[in-house]
């Protein structure tokens, strides 16, 4: 037995010895050189195999080393990659050095990559770390002044609401404005597809994209980095990359956060009291104009309701929770994600929830062949809410109700108001939104010879937007129908095929990549929908209970593109650059004539910093001059077979189907064609501590899409031409600063656009007005204010012209200016251009800050010089001080600022009750206001667990963070927020608030946790 166990003693022994000699266990810490810093992050590999690992917040790494492995890689973005001998060692720490050439960066570009520094467009990025987190639902949302010239706009606060995104100005009049959205490589739709009524406010395509997915954001800006995009290139194009697996060891993350919203400021109206007051004052204004003429005054008010109060929630809550997978090794490489954000609107019964699925995978089959997949899946639902410019929205309603109105009769029920109870306007209706989208693409690359490659990607965007509304009998869209509701599907779907090759090789000093391609895309849309009414209660919801069945359509509409593209970039000797890039477009949307279409662009640097002479300046780390000139295309906004004569089939008679012409042919229509010219130059000093991109640019777009009127006599309303010219000229300027880099750190990025935008032609370059206070002029930016000018309020009767006396108007009335100088004031001969939408300049500006654990980020966005046009205090009569018989809410700063009598107010005018008090309510500079703001956008405040506290309980990383969004924000505008616009995705009439919802500020706590 003493035998027995002995020999088993020695065979234990000798085999945990061998286990021994199998592996060993490798520690240590990684650092920066330069300053000491830990690295975390950094991948550490044993050479030749795909075992490793990434170091901790605290730069330190442990490893399993096999037996026989004698060396570590350690690798990092923006360091050279270091070799280190273990041999003998039980742990080893590294300080990596800054590679300046990979400090550049890699940036995604149209159909491939490159170094930053070798850029000779105008290419800018934002990185995940810049926009993970936020408490936002668009991808869109999150760049908002972090890039030189892109000037991003939330038209409303609602959740899943639409935004607007401008890529140096405004270049169309009637066609899209909206950049070109390439996720992974494939175009993505940008349209909302909505068929059901919600004033002017759309739905985000772009919410259906988890923003904490996304690894880098690109932005294509002048023509020679767009025109590999071709036709589609004008406006810009948006390239998003999608986080992707790793080799090295598999990491868990869990990100996490939850909080409240609310108002960023609320507008003060006048209660029961104050508004009896100032009606009765306008009254009796009235009868003191009109003698003999008496009407009722108003009795004390039994109720005081705030209506804002009655519809609003007091914290409407926000969270996002996301968990992904990463991980791989060198054959095989993935990234899977699970995501749910829920966002709920300040508004009663309004609430947007997304819920997220995401798998990227790329394996290597061998070293000449490899494939991979991105697919992306979502579905949300928006319980939406009627937005601004209808009577039935409850936000408008609210703000125009009387304060000695009640919301509910003593039985409960809702009480009949002048308007439609905004309370029962909020609670009664249902409005259901449901996307469900699927996009992304399955590739292949196989590479024929050393250096070239051929690479073949399939994918699409499958968008399907199922909706439901039902107005019950008691709503009041509902009330004079016994019920509506309508039942909607639609489908936009784009199919992509892409077959591209490339070449990359060096001659000596001369480095050559080039690109060639061919693609084809098919669009396809459809929509079905149908309406009822009369439904036996409120209980029945659905159209089969409708007694009639007021409509039914379906429509099917398709087009397709095909394109040829090439791309040629030149190095040579790190010095001189040069790139050659151009896009055949063929579009169905236009004849066979002017089917096809090329996009050339050329662009060319220089780095002085390289050359001889420049090397006796040491503090030079940079110094590039570039210049680009290319031409790209538009083809958006206008319909899908917009060249051709086109038939109708719903002329029908008396129960007889009927056809019809619908559209005159235009065979001589083509794309929308963009000049740009661009100058620019990037400065790097004391070793890139100081790093500046500067840009001019000149934008010239012809040929604009714009439908013409035709004279009704002709049967048809207009036909779509190319007609007009934009221009857009200015300059960005793009700087960030290391300020601080030791134990306490501190960068600053700051970057600041000014942009002048001009109509330069139009058909006989005729003016015309679109909207209710734009026109539409050569000379002027697109949608210029065209308003009557007030200069004044009369001051004694004697100041007021004869006609105007005649007319009913006194001291205390509006002074406008008299335009044409005939004595009166009319629309027709008065109006002139008083303002604009478009800003002087606009940009942002980000301190980081990190000490030890702490770190703290700080982001205020800025606009300056753009006016609004304030149409809640126009149309809602909250600013008309009672010229209308039964008056609205009055807003406080109106009222406490009216004229009484002579030399009190020289802005607003007096109250004044009926027909004369219309006169001060026209259309006029007097609701024009100033639109300029700084708003501290974003708040971040961090901190993470030391490395050795969090490697004890298995963990990789634990960061928690507090973030405040729309903090502070400093406007002269007086209404609740000057980032609004009933009609964002509409060039002319932008910058509208016709009580449109504001963004709220948001107080958010997080978690960030990695195994």
């Amino acid at each position: 037995m003493r035998k027995v166990i002995f020999l088993s003693l020695v065979m234990l022994l000798s085999l945990v010895s061998q286990v021994w000699a199998q592996s060993q266990t490798i520690s240590g810490v990684v650092s920066d050189a330069g300053n000491g810093q830990p690295l975390p992050g950094v991948n550490v590999v044993v050479k030749g195999t795909s075992i490793g690992t990434f170091t901790g917040a605290n730069g330190e790494f442990t490893v399993d080393v096999p037996e026989g492995s004698e060396t570590l890689v350690f690798s990092y973005l923006g360091y050279v990659n270091q070799d280190v001998n273990i041999a003998g060692k039980t742990s080893v720490n590294v300080a990596l050095k800054e590679d300046s050439k990979a400090l550049s960066e890699v940036v995604v570009i149209g159909y491939g990559t490159q170094e930053k520094r070798d850029i000779t467009g105008s290419v800018a990025s934002v990185k995940s770390e810049e926009i993970e987190n936020l408490p936002v639902a668009g991808l869109d949302q999150a760049i908002q002044g972090r890039i030189a010239g892109v000037n991003v706009t939330s038209s409303s606060g609602t959740p899943g609401g639409g935004i607007s995104v401008r890529v140096r100005g405004t270049s169309s009049i009637s066609a899209g404005n909206s950049p070109l959205y390439v996720v992974d490589g494939v175009p993505v739709s940008n349209t909302d597809i909505s068929q059901g009524g919600f004033g002017n406010q759309e739905i985000n395509p772009l919410s259906e994209i988890n923003p904490n997915d996304i690894e880098s954001i690109e932005v294509l800006k002048d023509a020679s980095s767009a025109a590999i995009y071709g036709s589609r290139g004008s406006n810009g194009v948006v390239l998003i990359t999608t986080k992707k697996g790793k080799a090295g060891k598999t990491q868990v993350d869990i990100d996490a956060y939850s909080g409240v919203q609310s108002f960023t400021k609320k507008v003060d109206f006048l209660n029961s009291n104050e508004y009896v007051d100032v009606v009765n004052e306008a009254r009796q204004n009235y009868m003191n104009d009109n003698p003999g003429n008496t009407v009722d005054l108003l009795g004390a008010p039994a109720v005081n309701t705030n209506w804002i109060d009655e519809i609003t929630r007091n914290n409407a809550a926000i969270s996002n929770l996301q968990v992904s997978v990463r991980g791989g090794n060198d054959k095989t490489r993935f990234y899977i994600s699970g995501a749910r954000f829920l966002q709920e609107g300040i508004i009663l019964n309004n609430e947007y929830e997304r819920k997220n699925l995401r798998l990227n995978l790329e394996h290597s089959i061998s070293d000449k062949v490899e494939i991979g997949s991105n697919l992306g899946v979502s579905r949300s639902v928006n319980n939406r809410i009627i937005g601004d410019n209808s009577i039935f929205a409850p936000w408008p309603n609210a703000l125009q109700s009387r304060p000695d109105q009640p919301a509910y009769n003593e039985d409960g029920t809702y009480f009949a108001t002048q308007r439609n109870n905004p309370v029962q306007g909020a609670l009664e209706p249902q409005y259901e939104t449901t996307i469900f989208r699927v996009f992304g693409n399955v590739f292949g690359s196989y590479e024929i010879i050393p250096g070239l490659k051929y690479r073949l990607s399939a994918g699409g965007d499958w968008y399907n937007n199922k909706e439901f509304q039902y107005e019950p009998i008691t709503s009041g869209q509902g009330f004079g129908t016994k019920g509506y509701g309508l039942a909607g599907n639609g489908v936009a779907s784009n199919y992509l095929v892409e077959n591209t090759i490339d070449y990359s090789k060096s001659f000596g000093e001369l480095n050559l990549s080039a690109l060639a391609g061919y693609t084809y895309q098919e669009f396809v849309t459809e929509r079905q929908n149908v309406q009822g009414t009369d439904f036996p209660s409120a209980s029945f919801h659905y159209i089969t209970s409708a007694a009639k069945i007021l409509s039914g359509t379906s429509t099917w509409t398709s087009n397709a593109l095909e394109s040829y593209l090439g791309r040629v970039n030149l190095d040579y000797g790190d010095k001189y650059l040069l790139s050659l890039a151009i896009r055949r477009d063929g579009a169905s949307k236009f004849s066979e004539d002017n089917k096809y279409g090329a996009f050339p662009s050329v662009s060319v640097g220089w780095r002085l910093s390289q050359e001889a002479f420049m090397q006796q300046f040491d503090f030079l780390s940079d110094l590039k001059l570039r210049a680009s000139y290319g031409i790209t295309g538009n083809q958006e906004g206008i319909g899908d077979y917009a060249a051709m004569a086109l038939i109708t089939g719903d002329r029908n008679y008396n129960d007889q189907s009927g056809i019809a012409p619908s559209q005159l042919p235009n065979p001589d229509l083509r794309w929308e064609q963009t000049k740009q010219t661009n100058v620019g130059l990037d400065l790097g000093l004391f070793n890139n501590r100081i790093s500046l991109g500067a840009d001019y640019f000149i934008k010239q777009t012809d040929d604009l899409l714009l439908s013409r009127p035709l004279p009704r006599t002709s049967g048809y309303t207009s036909i779509t031409e190319n007609i007009g010219s934009v221009e857009n000229k200015g300059f960005e300027f793009a700087i960030t600063t290391r300020n601080f880099d030791g134990a306490f750190r501190w960068s600053t990025d700051f970057n600041i656009a000014f942009i002048n935008n001009e109509v330069t032609r139009l058909n006989n370059n005729e003016p015309f007005d679109r909207g209710f206070v734009n026109r539409v002029a050569v000379g002027q930016p697109v949608g210029a204010f065209y308003l009557l000018e007030q200069v004044g309020i009369y001051q004694t009767d004697e100041e007021v012209p004869a006609k105007l006396y005649a007319r009913g108007v006194r001291a205390g009335d509006v002074m406008f200016r008299d335009v044409n100088g005939d004595g009166d004031i009319t629309t027709g001969a008065d109006r002139t251009f008083v303002g604009s939408a478009v800003p002087d300049y606009f940009g942002g500006i980000t301190n980081n800050f990190a000490y030890k654990g702490f770190d703290l980020s700080v982001f205020f966005q800025y606009s300056v010089g753009n006016e609004i046009y304030a149409m809640w205090k126009e149309l809602d009569a909250a600013g008309n001080l009672g010229a209308r018989e039964n008056n609205n809410a009055i807003a406080r700063d109106e009222a406490e600022n009216r004229w009484t009598a002579p030399g009190t107010s020289n802005t607003v005018p007096r109250a004044i009750y009926g027909a004369a008090g219309t006169y001060n309510t026209q259309r006029s500079s007097r609701y024009l206001e100033d639109g300029s703001y700084l708003r501290l956008k974003t708040l971040n405040l961090g901190y993470s667990l030391p490395g050795q506290l969090v490697d004890r309980v298995g963990l990789r990383k634990v960061r928690v963070y507090a973030t405040g969004q729309n903090l502070l924000t400093f406007t002269k505008y007086s209404g609740f927020d000057p980032e609004v616009s009933s009609n964002a995705q509409d060039a002319v009439t932008a910058a509208n608030d016709q009580a449109t919802l504001p963004q709220l500020r948001s107080f958010t706590l997080g978690v960030n946790i990695g195994f």
